[in-house]
């Protein structure tokens, strides 16, 4: 077979699974590469050497793990915030760590270490909602860089319905299977049951009884329906449900606002000259003082407690009449969000309303607030009240792990991926939802991301990235898995991702072993490129927030220095080619450098006015050159390098696949590069001639070529490298072969 030049023009599909190398009939194939650790592909199907990463600070305990979230108020205003066990501090756009009194500015929060992972949050204009399924949604809001508050969400009213109610006691069946006459006693001191509790459900796990009689105030008779896993039902664990069994009647119907009683006390008829006597059920107990009452076709909010057989309220909205109203006609409501049921895990702007979901008790309900006001979930069927809605069944109950907006809102649970929409071209209200689950794929708990009309989530297992996307010729939504033809760099698994729109349109994922996975994504060029990043350490936790020339990439990193494990806030920065590097100046130059005491110990990599100096060794937090330098650069070294995978022809005899091959001859396209191996092998830039080895190398762009003469089977490693903490970026790759059959 005569000689063949074969050009590889990009590398739009980045890194290619070793389960593709035989697919060569892939037209991927063609533009992607064996190995692209610490490379970045542009979007015009460059590659080139990732940024290196500037030391901004560390983190408040180096012991615990802390998680990055963004606060963008907009575009020219934004923070990257510092989750740490209990404790929150900021960092300045395109900064540093936000500084009081000469100290970093730190503000108390609920969050435990244990809880960072599963902290949920949507932002608008100055208000960041925050959800955790332990804690009360709370809001995070600036009032200065240095001047933060966080707090409970003020609800004004809260989603409710029949949830029954939760007793800090424990109980003892005198038998836990099935059958009428046991007795359910709690211990002596107890004061929990009452005559209206004849009738209502009890339960523990599996465990359903109905109860029978009424004893006292610590015994009940009850009827075993499903039996009980023991008989001892722990305090805080077991439930009574349902409403209390008992006809109450209310002493005004309207207006609104208006106060009402609610008794179940009768009067007696008594002898003519006597007091009047009343005898009634006991019902009510102190704790039901906030709950809602739905009566006669309107609802009261209970605002006082009188006694077992009365209690104040207020008319939220008219009932009917003023009659009585036996069991089973009225309902007693209280908050579904409780210590005991949950709160909700994730939450979401969507056409101005606050939807919130997947709390520990209602794992696939979605509440909506009120259409513009976001603390206020009282459910009608206005258009504008707030509503509650359950996912369609699908056969199985998993909880909605995270919520994203888009064309609809959409809830992703741990099974599949759902839309919430109104029908037609109306909003989503009360009487007007159209819910469909267009996928079964399962989303886990890294929050999802919307990148152009896409929203990119984790499927469940953490290894595959999709594309939820409407497609307006099918009028469905697909979930395409872009991890296809890279899967081994996601393989260990995602646990936090972000996305850098500017420069590059590329996606941060950090994996379960502590390295990262970038995407560069643009559908429109057809780029899906997955590249693997490393570093000295482990990165933990990545962010974005944008600046006035694009998007800053902030990451937690852990790092053993001087044999302690330490952990430190960095930021990618396009003119660093070290890892937790520092930046100096000297007017004057000089020769020892200090501030480096994030790195005692470790060896870095030097630039010293634009030249490679080595590696040094930090000793006392600095560093001492053999010569002055007036501008340096120091951090930790890192290796970019590009395998090239086997080239692919058709040859009159066919493919020269398994074929002894030669590559010849090997021309690199750069651009703006300095410095750079083929196979280890230096590539010579710089000319000869009067004063150039005293300068600075200059930047070199276009064709270098490098000669190799192995014959192989196709196995020859071709790899293009950069050791040196200089730029790198390759066009193309030009290659010329000889294979025989």
């Amino acid at each position: 077979m005569p000689r063949v030049t074969i050009n590889q023009t990009n590398f739009t599909a980045g890194e290619i699974s070793p389960k593709c190398y035989g697919r060569v009939d892939v037209a991927r194939y063609q533009n992607g590469a064996a190995a692209m650790p610490n490379c970045v592909v542009n979007l015009h199907g460059g590659a080139e050497r990732r940024p290196g990463s500037a030391f901004i600070a560390p983190t408040k305990d180096s012991a615990k793990r802390a998680r990055l979230v963004p606060y963008i108020f907009s575009t020219t205003q934004a923070y990257m915030l510092e989750f740490g066990h209990m404790y929150i501090r900021v960092y300045a756009q395109s900064g540093g760590q936000v500084l009081s009194g000469g100290a970093p500015y730190e503000i108390a929060t609920p969050y435990t270490e244990d809880m960072l992972s599963a902290l949920d949050y949507t932002q608008g204009a100055d208000t960041m909602f925050i959800f955790h399924p332990a804690v009360p949604i709370h809001i995070l809001q600036r009032i200065a860089s240095d001047f933060w508050s966080i707090k409970p969400a003020p609800i004004t009213v809260a989603p409710f319905d029949e949830v029954g109610h939760i007793f800090p006691t424990g109980l003892t069946l005198s038998d836990a299977t099935p059958g009428a006459g046991r007795t359910a006693t709690a211990p002596a001191d107890a004061f929990i049951f009452l005559q209206a509790d004849v009738g209502r459900r009890l339960t523990f796990q599996s465990g359903v009884a109905l109860v029978t009689a009424y004893n006292s105030a610590n015994s009940v008779t009850v009827e075993i329906q499903n039996a009980f896993p023991g008989t001892v039902l722990p305090a805080n664990a077991w439930e009574l449900l349902d409403s209390p069994q008992a006809t109450i009647t209310p002493s005004a119907k309207d207006p609104v606002g208006a106060g009402c009683t609610l008794s179940t006390a009768v009067q007696m008829t008594t002898p003519e000259g006597e007091p009047p006597s009343y005898a009634g059920v006991e019902t009510w107990r102190p704790e039901d003082v906030g709950k809602f009452v739905r009566i006669n076709g309107g609802m009261v909010q209970i605002v006082g407690y009188q006694d077992s057989y009365t209690v104040d309220t207020t008319i939220k909205e008219e009932l009917t009449s003023e009659v009585a109203s036996p069991a089973n006609a009225w309902t007693l409501e209280g908050s579904v969000w409780s210590g005991q049921n949950g709160y909700p895990s994730t939450g979401a702007l969507f056409e101005q309303r606050l939807a919130v979901a997947g709390s520990p008790k209602y794992p696939q309900t979605v509440w909506g607030s009120r259409s513009g006001l976001f603390y206020d979930f009282t459910i009608g069927t206005n258009g504008d009240d707030a509503f509650s809605f359950s996912l369609p069944s699908t056969g199985q109950i998993n909880p909605i792990q995270r919520m994203v907006t888009a064309k609809a809102l959409m809830p992703l649970t741990y099974g599949g991926e759902y839309t919430m929409e109104g029908g037609g071209d109306e909003p989503l209200t009360p009487t007007s939802v159209k819910a469909r689950s267009p996928s079964v794929y399962g989303c886990n708990q890294v929050k999802p991301l919307r990148i152009g009309n896409e929203v990119l989530f984790v499927q469940r297992a953490g290894r595959k990235v999709r594309s939820l996307a409407y497609r307006i010729e099918s009028d469905t939504y697909n979930a395409p898995d872009l991890t296809v033809l890279a899967e081994h760099v996601t393989a260990s698994g995602i646990v936090d991702m972000a996305y850098q729109q500017e420069p590059g349109s590329r996606l941060w994922c950090v994996r379960a072993d502590g390295k990262l996975a970038t995407l560069t994504l643009d559908r429109d060029e057809g780029v899906v490129a997955w590249t693997p990043q490393h570093t000295d350490g482990l990165y933990e936790s990545c962010a974005s927030i944008p600046n006035a020339e694009g998007d800053e990439m902030w990451v937690i990193v852990q790092r053993t220095v001087n044999g302690q494990i330490k952990r430190y806030v960095e930021r990618f920065e396009p003119t660093y080619y070290t890892d937790s590097g520092i930046a100096g100046t000297d007017a004057a130059g000089k020769s020892v450098w200090t501030g480096i005491d994030h790195l005692e110990g470790k060896s870095v990599a030097v630039r010293a006015d634009g030249v490679y100096m080595g590696q040094f060794l930090v000793a006392g937090g600095a560093i001492e050159l053999p010569r002055t330098a007036r501008d340096v650069q120091i951090g930790l070294p890192f290796t970019n390098s590009i395998t090239l995978l086997r080239p692919e022809i058709q040859a009159g005899d066919g493919s020269i696949q398994g074929n002894a091959q030669r590559v010849h001859e090997v021309s690199l396209l750069l651009m703006d590069t300095i410095g750079a191996k083929i196979n280890g092998d230096e590539i010579a830039f710089r000319e000869f001639g009067a004063e150039l080895l005293d300068a600075a190398p200059q930047a070199f762009s276009g064709y270098e070529r490098a000669g190799l003469t192995e014959w192989s089977r196709g196995d020859e490693k071709i790899t293009i490298s950069q050791d040196e903490p200089y730029p790198f970026h390759l066009l193309a790759v030009v290659r010329k072969i000889t294979a025989n059959s």
